[in-house]
């Protein structure tokens, strides 16, 4: 009596296809989240050591100089004290290996507008070539605007910064009190402006921010519909508190927008290169339902703005500190301790760890 075998078809049947199909997705959706998670790390390192150079940047310009760098560029004419409207990304430019870049500025004419600074002449893009690149160090890698500011028809669109120096616990740059940051000071008369020496940060250089991340803003110029990295102006204001002036809160503005934060690295505008901790950090992250908050800005006075420090990093900004080092600050910090450690010299000693 013979006996046959039953001989198994090769391949796979279509139950075993879509078993592996299944463990294959499953793997997928596994894995995705822990790839998003390494990139996302990985650019936040990216970011903390850009904060990282731009600190010893300033430090080595302290140490040449005798001060940290001032919060724009100055020269005295006769006994005028003109500036250049070079901002503290274009003065630390030599001390983060971007000589050329700085030797492409001339700072007897205005960053921006090319107008020589101590007479009525005007240049023809004096500044432009160091105007239309961006640098390298001053990007944070997680912030997705490619907007540019291109309003000059020549040579092409300006540089961008995610980086700002800190103005402090107080809304005008050009405050002389301790609630003012490592780059608030007067405006100087008959004499070059300068930075403070470290010594003058009294509060402590570990405990004092001097650099933190700002959201670039993801409109151009002449946009006319404000989104959450749009700068709302008012005649209501509150120097101390940025939480209670109405465009920061309610964005109940009463005076024009600033559409590009972030879009003119070398320029020594408030909103374009410092930010403030008069509001606490991410305060102006978009939201996809209830009330947005916003940046805001005296209509009477471009020296004086709330600008939040923010990030696309999940649940807090990079702050470089004063002493060099940098820390990540969480959604969480307390308004006071944020507050604290944006002043110079107000008597905390409260640090961000």
């Amino acid at each position: 009596m013979s006996h046959r075998s039953r001989v198994r078809p090769s391949g796979f049947t279509l139950i075993e296809l879509l078993v592996v199909i299944a463990i294959i997705a499953i793997l997928i959706g596994l894995l995705l989240p822990a790839v998003q998670k390494v990139r996302e790390a990985a650019a936040r390192m990216k970011c903390q050591n850009n904060l990282k150079q731009m600190g010893l940047a300033a430090h080595n310009y302290e140490s040449t100089n005798g001060a940290l760098p001032p919060y724009q560029h100055t020269k005295v004419f006769g006994a005028t004290t003109k500036t250049s409207n070079g901002s503290i990304q274009a003065i630390i430019l030599p001390y983060l290996e971007q000589a050329n870049k700085f030797n492409l500025f001339n700072f007897d004419f205005d960053v921006n507008s090319d107008a020589r600074i101590d007479a009525s002449v005007v240049g023809t893009f004096t500044n432009g070539p160091a105007r239309a690149q961006d640098v390298p160090y001053y990007l944070c890698p997680s912030d997705p605007s490619s907007n540019t500011y291109s309003a000059f028809p020549a040579p092409g669109a300006s540089g961008r910064v995610s980086y700002h120096g800190s103005h402090g616990a107080f809304a005008d740059v050009r405050t002389s009190s301790g609630l003012g940051g490592v780059f608030s000071m007067p405006y100087p008369s008959g004499q070059v402006m300068k930075g403070y020496a470290l010594v003058a940060i009294s509060d402590g250089t570990s405990n004092t921010a001097m650099f933190g991340e700002v959201m670039r803003a993801t409109q151009q110029s002449n946009s006319t519909t404000p989104d959450n990295t749009t700068v709302l102006r008012n005649t209501a204001w509150n120097d101390a508190d940025g939480t209670a002036v109405p465009p920061c809160a309610t964005g109940s503005e009463s005076g024009s927008r600033l559409y590009y934060t972030g879009q003119q690295y070398y320029r020594a505008l408030a909103f374009l290169q410092t930010y403030s901790h008069t509001l606490p950090p991410n305060w102006n992250r978009k939201v996809t339902s209830g009330q947005q908050r916003y940046n805001c800005g005296n209509t009477s006075n471009l020296n004086r703005m709330h600008i939040a420090a923010s990030s696309y990093h999940s649940g807090g900004v990079n702050v470089g500190m004063a002493d060099g080092s940098v820390r990540f600050v969480t959604d969480g910090i307390t308004f006071a301790n944020w507050l604290a450690a944006g002043s110079r010299a107000n008597g905390e000693v409260i640090g961000l760890n």
